[in-house]
């Protein structure tokens, strides 16, 4: 491996640089051509050799050697070496060893011919020389690593990391669109010491600040003083505490689209120059095919779980329109005829009864196809959430279930007053529906059943149900939130629907639910919401 630096002025001071990689005991594990030609030695012979034997006057600098290249960022440097058997050769070298960046327990020997510079030219030349060497190692390493993984998180953090590392920045952080739109940007992760979290999740619009300057101009910056750049947001800072002293940010685009922002803070020693500015737009650039290319897979796999879910649901709808329709609706269409046919040749007592269950399984009809609407309502709609009138809430659930109520003679207790959440009224009703329904299927005989709340310590509210049943084993309480599964207890008239719909509703809301039961004890079921906070309206 090796690269040709062409210094201004003429072709004899070009000078070929050559990299040769070392164990951790010094052994030559490389032997590029360059090598055999300037130390006359066949390949077989070097191969064999360590450092000390290839450049015997190191032998005395073994300890600080050592030393260096355990030191991150540090490099042993020597001027004037010559190989093993030119030791009166007037072919001079300039050796630099240092840790191979990225690849543990191997160094990195980089060899130049001397030329006639100055003695601290030099040395400085080399130093400049070796350090730009691993800069561009570091910067394909980094492009490798960032297109090593499909996950835009991964992506992000090791960007992150490889950024400040190569540019020696005190932090760095990655904007992105917060929508579609493109009318925000959001950090999605920073690399601040300390104030990561601050960072993170906080929104800059376009055209704002630094970042959102970059992103609507498409044009990476440098800003040396950022408190008298018109452009700078110091809302930023105050939100995270972190003091910014210099920055260069750079968009993170791929074709003619513009994903977001890198931003890199405080330049660790002197100021961010072009060459900083033209490794963070490399950089950028591996990113934005690693980004793009996660976003593809992660939308992909949601589309295929919105699939799953979708066939999930049709196979509801399947199985209820084939197995729990036709039982009630069965019995609609006999009672009715017998009441068509034979209503003079049965007893008043016969007529009532017929009267009755027919207007009982239609309700129930009734009931099944309003589910089946609810659930499909609940996946395909985004809602805004308010603050909860509890009571009211509860009360609209109770006089759906009425004829239910009458039915098993249940006693159902209601607390005074009722903690205010915040949540979407008609989805809130049909949870307490389902809880209800399910309170009076599998309560005792009569059913008598509690509603309640309790405010929990981080401050959200959890409400809950609790009957009088036969209580619930801990094999079956796993299975009751799965889709369309339903116990075979005694009693059960259900449909199965009805607490996949609670769990759907909960996962669109942001909420929670549970249920804590032992057999022979009875159920408590819940589920939790976030409380109103006025200051938020």
């Amino acid at each position: 491996m090796y690269q040709e630096i062409t210094h201004a002025g003429t072709a004899q001071n070009k000078r070929i640089v050559v990299h040769v990689t070392l164990d951790a005991a010094f052994n030559i594990l490389s032997c590029p051509p360059e090598l055999y030609q300037w130390s006359c030695l066949d390949p077989d012979t070097v191969a064999k050799l360590d450092l000390f034997s290839l450049f015997p006057q190191l032998a005395s600098s073994r300890q600080s050697i050592a030393k260096s290249v355990q030191t991150p960022g540090d490099a042993f440097v020597y001027r004037y070496a010559r190989f093993l058997q030119d030791a009166a050769s007037e072919k001079l070298f300039d050796l630099q060893i240092e840790a191979f960046p990225g690849v543990p327990g191997k160094l990195l020997l980089t060899i130049a011919p001397q030329t006639p510079l100055t003695e601290n030219g030099g040395s400085q030349d080399l130093a400049v020389l070796a350090r730009h060497n691993q800069e561009l190692l570091l910067l394909n390493r980094a492009s490798r690593i960032l297109t090593a993984t499909l996950n835009s998180a991964e992506v992000l953090e090791r960007l992150l990391q490889v950024t400040v590392q190569i540019i020696s920045a005190a932090g760095s952080s990655v904007w992105l669109w917060a929508d579609a739109d493109e009318e925000q940007l959001v950090c999605q992760a920073a690399f601040h010491p300390g104030k990561d979290e601050r960072l993170i999740g906080l929104k800059v619009a376009s055209g704002k600040g630094i970042v959102g300057w970059v992103a609507q101009s498409n044009e990476g910056t440098i800003v040396a003083d950022p408190a008298n750049d018109g452009r700078f947001y110091p809302h930023v800072d105050k939100s995270s505490g972190f003091l910014t002293t210099s920055l260069l940010a750079v968009p993170i685009h791929i074709r003619s689209r513009t994903l977001g922002v890198l931003e890199v803070v405080n330049k660790r020693d002197g100021r961010f120059t072009q060459k900083d500015l033209a490794y963070a737009e490399m950089l950028a650039a591996s990113a934005a095919i690693a980004i793009d290319n996660a976003q593809l897979i992660e939308t992909l796999q949601q589309n295929m779980d919105d699939l799953t879910i979708h066939n999930a649901e049709l196979e509801a709808f399947d199985h209820t329109v084939a197995h729990d329709l036709p039982n009630p609706l069965a019995l609609v269409v006999g009672f009715a005829d017998l009441l068509q046919t034979q209503w003079n040749e049965i007893t008043e007592e016969e007529r009532d009864r017929a009267l009755e269950l027919l207007v009982l399984n239609a309700r129930r009809m009734s009931n099944i196809i309003q589910e089946l609407l609810m659930l499909s309502s609940v996946r395909k709609r985004d809602v805004e959430t308010h603050p909860l009138a509890m009571a009211e809430i509860v009360q609209n659930a109770l006089d759906r279930l009425r004829f239910l109520i009458q039915e098993y003679k249940a006693q159902i207790l209601l607390p005074e007053q009722w903690p205010v959440a915040r949540g979407y009224g008609p989805w809130i009703e049909e949870v307490w529906e389902n809880y209800i329904s399910n309170a009076l299927k599998y309560g005792g005989s009569p059913p008598a059943i509690e509603l309640g709340s309790t405010v929990l310590s981080d401050g959200r509210i959890q409400f809950w149900i609790r009957d009088n049943g036969q209580g619930i084993s801990p094999e079956k309480q796993q299975m009751l939130f799965t889709p369309f599964t339903q116990l075979n207890e005694v009693r059960v008239t259900g449909h199965g629907l009805g607490l996949s719909i609670v769990c759907r509703i909960m996962e669109k809301l942001g909420g929670e639910i549970a249920v804590e039961s032992q057999p022979g004890e009875g159920s408590t079921f819940s589920f939790t919401l976030p409380a109103y906070d006025p200051a938020e309206s």
